[in-house]
């Protein structure tokens, strides 16, 4: 029986994956003959039904037809238009037959061909099968053009692409879908959009989303369809590797500042282009580096083995890439996933986002989240927001970032937040800046707690960072100069971090440092607040949270670093003596302060006003009614500056109390007039309800007595050449009836001389 079949299909030989070979060279002939090549893939549909029916010898009896009506019912379709090279038995009923064409054969030529050969293929095997009580027997057929770079290869996908097409019926219009599909594969016809992802406190961009899109006018022009094909297709490893590739042809136009947000599927995350490829060249070419690319791991597929994911995890992590949790809340493993892979940011699911205005349950979930962030040092990101009561809510319950069409629709280019979203945005920010009433005080400049680092030229080596660091156990940065400014900066954790990868020292050893190190640190001038400085500090990403700070001059010329600890340190210190020196009635600054104040706003360039403020009648008011309504309305009173600070004041104002009824507000000279204003006009408003409960007795009522004194830049030599001239004005003041602001540089020169005398 052997021998027969091997004499009958001597020209059409079957062969094992042993004889590859062979084929290969076949084929490759095939190709150097500027040929293209098809394989064609054949089962029997349900055969084992035909087993289970009738018995296993039934079932052999139909595959033996089957294998003897092969090869001529493949050259009586196929070799109309082309030659068969081969025909391979692949397992059981299935088989493979590589037909040669000329270079003009289409896909509707195959198409046809395939539906030729089913109907043949389906005839001869019916009039050869001789049991009764059947259902006619059904042939499936699929095909796939084989590329000729990698022979081998395509033998192996083909198959593989033929048989997802054989499954739905070759002239179904799922067969003609996936068919298309796969010349979307093969062609990388794939187009991303960007979706902004935007900083909600002021608007800016983190960064952008990468959304695949198919070609517009096909049924794949949708993420949900495109997806599903390749889930249909088992081809998602290809289609997510498309898309990176289409998403990271962007880089250039990022800033270093912003980010590129790539969906990543856990079944498709040990992508060797990632890890091994290109992008670093890519990343060095635009002068960004793998923080500007950010990681979405996906909830939609779960996780099985998270020993060999967190691994994988290590090494984005070792090469400086950043991981996201994209759809927390949507029901999968959230909260498993969050901790095995300690993301830098979590994506909080539409689900969770929508209608969170008007669902308490939802915001207190919410609420939950973000201090869980908090405490883990990562930043939540609100996608899906639609509405601007949405973004409210959110803002409200402390989300600081947030994507969605209420602040900017996807777009194939970097699209921006929505004219409707940022005048919403301005106006929360206008709001919050009117509710800060706390008054700005004194901390020293940058200059006091400055430390030194190496510094390096860009063009230094990898190597000799290494060398630096290994021989300075004491330094933990070196700070990158070009030209004598900084430009970039090193931390010793991120250098080993990225070196301890796998291919670490083989990718960047002999590299300039300027291609891994953050081209966007965090720098401050020597004469800026701590406090400001140090609220910066802490709202980077979690990866640079303690990075040192790079102090710069009035040139941008390198001065030296504050590294986080110092800062904290000291804001920790200037706590303690506030606490211990403010007033604790009011809250406000006290004596020590205020002289320190005085004597650093002497110094500085600007036009300034001292206001001293003196209630008028306070003790009368305390003796008579007693200390709570004395307390009240030293409480009150305070409230009263806050309040005129916050609505007309520069944002830098100074409010201080000195001690009793006596207070001190320092402005900018072209503030003066309007504060003044207010005071003298709310203040007996302010305390109409004290007024109220109490009879007014001998005339006496409550008032203020403001004195100004002007300072010029080299005016006044210290604090207590200010108080001199303030105790001259507060005295004239006090002359006048009722709430009174009058300035000393409304008097002439000579008057004021009369005045100190």
């Amino acid at each position: 029986m052997l021998s027969t079949l091997i004499k009958r299909f001597r020209r059409f030989p079957f062969f094992s994956l042993d004889k590859r070979t062979w084929l290969k060279n076949v084929i490759g002939q095939e190709f150097d003959k500027g040929r293209s090549v098809v394989m064609f893939y054949v089962d029997i549909v349900k055969l084992t039904d035909v087993e289970y029916r009738y018995g296993d010898s039934s079932a052999k009896r139909v595959l033996q037809i089957f294998e003897r009506i092969l090869p001529a019912v493949s050259r009586q379709v196929f070799e109309i238009k082309g030659n068969i090279l081969a025909i391979q038995k692949l397992w059981g009923d299935d088989f493979a037959i590589y037909v040669s064409f000329g270079a003009t054969v289409s896909e509707e030529d195959c198409r046809m061909l395939s539906i030729h050969f089913q109907e043949v293929a389906e005839k001869q095997l019916n009039r050869h099968v001789s049991f009764v009580n059947r259902e006619d027997l059904r042939v499936h057929i699929g095909y796939a053009w084989l590329p000729g770079q990698d022979i081998v290869k395509e033998m192996y996908t083909s198959v593989k692409h033929a048989v997802h097409m054989a499954k739905y019926g070759i002239t179904s219009e799922k067969y003609t879908h996936v068919t298309q599909f796969h010349k979307l594969l093969a062609e990388e016809n794939v187009q991303m959009h960007f979706m902004p992802i935007i900083h909600l406190p002021d608007g800016g961009a983190l960064g952008w989303e990468a959304l695949a899109r198919g070609p517009q006018d096909s049924p794949f022009a949708t993420p949900a369809t495109l997806f599903t094909y390749a889930e249909e297709t088992d081809t998602v490893f290809r289609l997510e590797h498309i898309c990176r590739k289409r998403a990271l042809e962007q880089l250039r136009y990022l800033n270093p500042h912003e980010k590129l947000f790539i969906n990543l599927d856990p079944r498709a995350i040990d992508d060797p282009f990632l890890l091994r490829g290109k992008v670093f060249s890519l990343l060095e070419q635009y002068g960004l580096n793998p923080h500007n690319i950010v990681f979405e791991i996906t909830e939609r597929h779960a996780i099985t083995n998270y020993a060999v994911f967190r691994k994988i995890i290590e090494e984005y992590r070792k090469k400086g890439y950043l991981i996201a949790v994209d759809d927390a809340g949507a029901g999968y493993s959230s909260l498993e996933s969050i901790t095995e892979i300690y993301p830098d940011f979590i994506k909080l699911d539409m689900s969770l986002i929508r209608n969170i205005d008007a669902d308490p349950i939802k915001q207190a979930l919410l609420e939950t989240i973000v201090q869980f962030a908090d405490k883990v040092n990562c930043k939540i990101i609100a996608e899906g927001i639609e509405t601007e009561s949405e973004l409210r809510t959110l803002m409200d319950l402390g989300v600081v970032y947030g994507q969605g069409y209420f602040l900017g629709k996807p777009d194939r280019g970097m699209a921006q937040v929505s004219g409707q979203a940022m005048n919403f945005l301005r106006f929360m920010q206008e709001k919050r800046s009117n509710e800060q009433v706390e008054p700005i005080i004194f901390t020293p400049a940058m200059t006091e707690i400055l430390a030194k680092t190496i510094c390096v030229e860009k063009h230094a080596k990898v190597r000799r960072i290494h060398e630096i660091f290994e021989q300075n156990k004491r330094i933990e940065s070196i700070v990158v100069l070009e030209e004598g400014e900084p430009i970039g900066l090193l931390m010793r954790f991120q250098l080993y971090q990225i070196l301890g990868g796998q291919y670490g020292i083989a990718l960047y050893y002999d590299r300039p440092v300027a291609q891994i190190m953050n081209t966007n640190p965090l720098l401050a001038c020597k004469d800026d607040k701590l406090e400001e400085v140090a609220r910066r500090a802490m709202a980077r990403d979690a990866h640079h949270l303690y990075d040192v700070v790079i102090i710069i001059g009035e040139k941008n010329e390198y001065i030296g670093i504050v590294t986080v600890q110092s800062l904290l340190d000291k804001m920790a210190s200037i706590k303690l003596e506030l606490a211990s020196s403010a007033n604790p009635l009011t809250g406000l600054p006290g004596n020590v302060q205020i002289e320190r104040e005085l004597n650093q706003r002497v110094k500085q360039k600007v036009d300034q006003m001292v206001i001293y403020c003196d209630l008028d009648h306070f003790k009368w008011f305390n003796d008579r009614y007693g200390f709570e309504v004395g307390d009240q309305i030293i409480v009150r009173t305070a409230s009263l500056l806050k309040e005129a600070a916050k609505r007309y004041g520069s944002g830098t104002d100074f409010i201080g109390h000195i001690g009793g009824d006596d207070f001190i507000l320092i402005t900018t000279a072209q503030c003066a007039d309007g504060l003044g204003a207010f005071i003298s006009d709310a203040f007996t408003p302010y305390f109409a309800d004290i007024y109220a409960k109490r009879r007014m007795e001998d005339g006496e009522v409550l008032s203020m007595s403001m004195a100004g004194v002007y300072i010029q830049p080299g005016m006044y030599e210290n604090a207590e050449a200010i108080a001199k001239q303030a105790a001259v004005m507060k005295k004239l003041a006090k002359s006048y009836a009722g709430t009174v602001f009058i300035k000393d540089c409304e008097f002439p020169f000579e008057d004021r001389l009369r005045l100190q005398g």
